[in-house]
């Protein structure tokens, strides 16, 4: 089953501050620290542990009321099963494990009964024990309380539905398959809703997170259950000898995916470490690509990434500026304007970025992503000029991270901007420089991190650069609105801040306008109508097919 659903609690959510002060790297930190959202959050998590409790004491006490005989020695053989499986079970990210517990629970519901099931997931409790960090005994009751219940729950709907003991006959199986279905999916649905307020972003919908999130783990849990059913009929048959048979290559197989886990979580560790070294240089903003991966993979989540294309936009974004290795340091750490050979010396960085991740292979995929960061909606971006949907979905995000990011961060021709002002620009630029879906999740994700109200206050322009430098190159001046007017000419006033130029105008104002224009354009259409309805109706415009034969003839 999914442990990062249903059977213990996500890790990051008590990580906050830990995530948030390695990507704060500079000054200007792309997300701003929040405790308040925390406790929040931590509320939340108190309440859900304090129903749990209830939850699993009551059921307790319903499966204790309405006891059958159990098989006892089957429920404490499975528990060890239990036990096995949440010892071998592949951690997951950001946080959570994936484990087969469902399978031994789902045997213990055939085999032994319900209060068996219940005790069953008690034996879960050393493993819970020893991942009780950074919380502590809530996440230990957690835990247990809630899997107590749904197994308890589960089993109790299988044995109201018709569901007896396995028959080592097997002469009630068939009977056994409409519990089993009905069984399943409570499980599956009491686990993940009692999960469901604890690994929940503050901020977002708890139906909406449900649906993306984990609903598409129904067919985790069902293959799983299945799984748990044919190793219960092969129990009745062999008991013992069942148990080695059909758990030791699961767990296995289960050992394999955490190795794997175990060496992807090497990589990505190794990839930011040798980005944060990199950036430490002076040619770089440090913790730029820390923060780019962050706000790249919150908007991904928000566009419903699945896991493994997260994973990858994240290594893009932490790899997206490591071209710049080939430059000239000179050329990067300018501080005035560049010059137009100097401008194309930068554009080659995504390409040279995108061939040393191309080298190897586990990294190839990305490639296209690091390529085309820097490539533009309305097609005026570099290196290949690319526009719309042409643009990999992914480089399309990365540029409205990277872009956000780097708006906050100091360097030497600029003064940073605020997250507000940072974020108001990405919104002015959507549709002509990036992406709009792409966009309108950032937005979401900005709101969410009170980094945007979701209005753009007044005109935000990018600064410009700091006193000392302003006589690095001189810049022509422009000539304001007043002082290129004639003399004598009423100088117009001036909109207010923030506004377009339609703004204070009433329709009564443009009205005769509107009308006289729809007025010369019928005048137009008409005109054109009755000119091409005389053209068909002029003598000899057409001629018969006889006279065309004999015409062609004479020629």
């Amino acid at each position: 089953m999914v442990k990062r659903s249903g059977l213990e609690l996500d890790d990051s959510l008590f990580e906050g501050d830990r995530k948030r002060s390695r990507s704060r790297g500079g000054r200007g930190s792309a997300e701003p620290p929040e405790p308040e959202v925390h406790v929040r959050h931590l509320g939340r998590v108190d309440n859900t542990l304090a129903v749990s409790i209830v939850l699993a004491a009551a059921m307790v006490a319903v499966l204790g009321l309405t006891y059958h005989k159990e098989n006892w020695f089957a429920a404490v053989l499975i528990g060890l099963m239990f036990l096995a499986s949440e010892l071998f079970a592949l951690p997951m990210k950001p946080g959570g494990r994936l484990s087969v517990a469902l399978l031994p629970l789902v045997m213990a519901m055939m085999v032994s009964g319900p209060l068996g099931a219940a005790v069953v997931a008690v034996f879960g409790l050393p493993i819970f024990y020893m991942e009780r960090r950074p919380i502590g005994w809530k996440r230990v009751v957690f835990n247990t309380a809630q899997l107590v219940f749904a197994a308890g729950a589960a089993a109790f709907v299988f044995r109201h539905t018709g569901g007896n003991l396995l028959d080592a006959t097997l002469k009630n199986g068939g009977k056994l398959v409409l519990p089993w279905i009905l069984a399943t999916l409570v499980f599956f649905v009491v686990n993940t809703l009692l999960v469901m307020p604890v690994i929940a972003p503050e901020g977002e919908k708890l139906l909406r997170f449900w649906q993306r999130k984990l609903l598409p783990k129904l067919p985790g849990y069902i293959l799983y259950s299945g799984i748990g059913f044919l190793t219960a009929i092969m129990y009745v048959k062999l008991e013992f000898p069942a148990v080695v048979v059909i758990f030791a290559p699961i767990l296995a197989i289960r050992v394999v995916y955490t190795r794997y886990g175990t060496m992807r979580d090497v990589c990505d560790n190794t990839t930011l470490a040798i980005m944060e070294g990199v950036e430490a240089g002076s040619m770089f903003m440090e913790g730029h690509s820390v923060g780019v991966a962050d706000i790249a993979v919150a908007i991904a989540d928000e566009m419903d990434f699945e896991e493994e294309d997260i994973h990858f936009l994240r290594q893009a974004a932490l790899l997206h500026d490591i071209g710049k290795l080939s430059l000239d340091p000179a050329v990067v750490e300018k501080a005035g304007p560049l010059s137009a050979e100097e401008y194309e010396e930068i554009k080659q960085h995504p390409l040279v970025a995108a061939r040393i991740v191309s080298k190897e292979p586990s990294f190839a995929v990305v490639a296209p992503t690091v390529r085309h960061h820097h490539e533009m909606t309305d097609g005026s971006g570099y290196p290949d000029g690319l526009a719309g949907d042409l643009i990999p979905v992914g480089a399309r995000i990365l540029a409205v991270a990277d872009a956000f990011d780097a708006m906050q961060r100091p360097v030497p021709y600029r003064e940073p901007l605020s997250a507000f002002d940072a974020a108001s620009e990405v919104v002015r630029g959507k549709g002509i420089q990036f992406d709009p879906a792409v966009v309108d999740a950032f937005t979401k994700v900005a709101i969410k991190r009170g980094a945007w109200s979701g209005a753009l206050k007044g005109r935000v322009r990018m600064p410009t650069r700091r006193p000392h430098e302003a006589h690095a190159q001189p810049q022509l001046e422009q000539p304001t609105l007043e002082e290129s007017m004639t003399p004598g000419e009423p100088a117009p006033s001036a909109p207010p801040s923030g506004s377009t130029p339609a703004e204070g105008i009433s329709y009564e104002d443009v009205r005769g306008e509107i009308e006289k224009d729809i007025r010369e354009w019928e005048r137009f259409d008409v005109g054109t109508r009755r000119r091409t309805r005389e053209q068909k109706r002029r003598p000899g415009s057409r001629k018969k097919k006889g006279q065309e034969g004999e015409d062609r003839e004479t020629s």
